[in-house]
């Protein structure tokens, strides 16, 4: 529900009905939830702009809200724009989420190939606002009001307070998607987490994901506001366990390790999302000059999906939340390797099916090799 903050761009309407008695409380959310098909809700079309704003491009947002701007401009949010020229609509419904951000509008789609979409060209698209990936105008922007989470009745244009944006369930229009004729979620954070721990004791996305910091929320205001960084830290999700010698002795027969992966802090699987992206986990001994002693040892953290539609999800590898995962890491280390004081690594790669990677977290955990 919206409520419409008092103003001086208020609008003089009477006041809404009462809401209706509620229904009973419930202990924890649906264990199941139903996932939106792809991408029924999306895009976003605001053909209005709120009084007192001169467009939707956050550049405006940056003259008043510059410690809350700059903190989205280098967010994962800020940088969704795909690097896939012309991308189906099905698939910059998320990365895009404005009508006004999108070159092509979804006219007819039955199933398939994503390449088989129908549009039809988007005489409204805005090269501005298609800069800005998930702009600030995608969540904080419904019926010609700015939608915030405080009341601001000072405030130079018409705000209204909406609880949806602390609820976990205003994440899931772009993280939790049917395809269809799958048989599970294609993407299934929203449903990972709402069958997770985390759900049942309230813990919400926002809360690790949008944490509470002070800050100026306006040029003029300090207050407590929502961090919109978007913080997705592996080092804070997962913890790893080793259990080494301190000295490990080079030689021509193979050496075990135990290295337990917990996921500690994420209310969902790792990794989450998009089933063609993965997580390699490689263990290897490395000297502290840097040279590695023997090849990697590797596993894959992925939720496989077939490679044409309806993506069928088969196994699944990854972490799950609150879940435990013991490794026996087995590593060589050839006598011709050179010795001296080192560590066990273990690093996490993102993979996706380009077969582009990074590091995303590296731990390290000192041994020396003789």
């Amino acid at each position: 529900m919206l409520t419409l903050c008092a103003g001086p761009f208020s609008r003089d309407e009477p006041p809404p009905p009462p809401d209706p008695t509620p229904a009973e409380p419930v202990d924890q959310p649906p264990r199941t939830p139903k996932a939106p098909a792809l991408f029924e809700e999306l895009p976003v079309d605001l053909d209005e702009i709120p009084p007192g704003l001169h467009s939707l491009s956050a550049q405006g947002c940056n003259a008043c809200h510059y410690e809350v701007h700059d903190t989205w401009a280098a967010s994962a949010h800020a940088q969704a724009e795909l690097e896939v020229p012309d991308a189906s609509p099905l698939c910059t419904s998320c990365h895009l989420p404005l009508q006004q951000q999108q070159t092509a509008l979804l006219k007819e789609y039955g199933g398939g190939a994503l390449n088989t979409a129908v549009t039809i060209e988007n005489s409204g698209w805005d090269a501005t606002l298609a800069a800005e990936g998930v702009t600030c105008a995608a969540c904080h922007v419904r019926d010609d009001v700015v939608v915030g989470t405080q009341a601001a009745p000072g405030s130079p244009h018409p705000v209204a307070v909406g609880d949806e944006l602390a609820s976990p369930a205003v994440c899931a229009s772009c993280h939790q998607a049917d395809f269809p004729g799958g048989s599970e979620p294609l993407y299934d954070t929203f449903g990972e987490w709402s069958r997770s721990d985390f759900a049942a004791a309230g813990v919400r996305c926002q809360d690790c994901h949008m944490p509470p910091r002070s800050g100026l929320v306006t040029a003029g205001r300090y207050a407590a506001h929502a961090d919109h960084g978007m913080s997705a830290e592996l080092s804070r999700a997962v913890s790893v366990f080793v259990e080494t010698p301190p000295v490990l002795q080079r030689s021509p027969d193979p050496i075990v390790l135990a290295v337990t992966l917990v996921n500690t802090g994420a209310g969902h699987a790792v990794p989450t999302g998009s089933p063609f992206v993965g997580l390699r986990v490689e263990v290897q001994v490395v000297l502290d000059s840097g040279e590695p002693v023997g090849e990697a040892w590797s596993t894959l953290l992925q939720r496989h999906a077939s490679a044409d539609p309806p993506y069928t999800i088969g196994e699944d590898t990854r972490l799950q939340a609150g879940a435990s995962m013991p490794l026996d890491v087995e590593l060589s280390l050839p006598q011709s390797a050179e010795a001296g004081p080192g560590a066990v690594e273990v690093r996490f790669v993102r993979v996706d099916s380009a077969r582009r990677e990074s590091v995303e977290h590296t731990r390290r955990f000192d041994i020396e090799v003789r």
